[in-house]
């Protein structure tokens, strides 16, 4: 289940609540977040988890792999 508490980008903070480093914001630990674009599982190296930013750097690449190169012969329509 996606969730807050188990996102490479979430810093716990007070309340049981969990801050999202990407978008600055606090939500329910437990709160499915199915629908999240920048969610991902928490990466453990040498016992410990990667920072919020190596996460996020992470999920940037993988999203930038993903967008469509217009080039100028191939995108253009008239």
């Amino acid at each position: 289940m996606k969730t807050c508490r188990n996102c490479g980008l979430g810093i716990e903070a007070s309340n049981d609540l969990i801050s999202c480093f990407k978008y600055k914001t606090a939500s329910n630990s437990d709160e499915e977040k199915s629908d999240c674009l920048y969610f991902i599982d928490k990466i453990i190296e040498d016992g410990e988890p990667l920072p919020p930013i190596q996460h996020l750097i992470l999920v940037e690449q993988e999203l930038g792999k993903g967008k469509m190169k217009i080039s100028i012969n191939n995108g253009f329509r008239l």
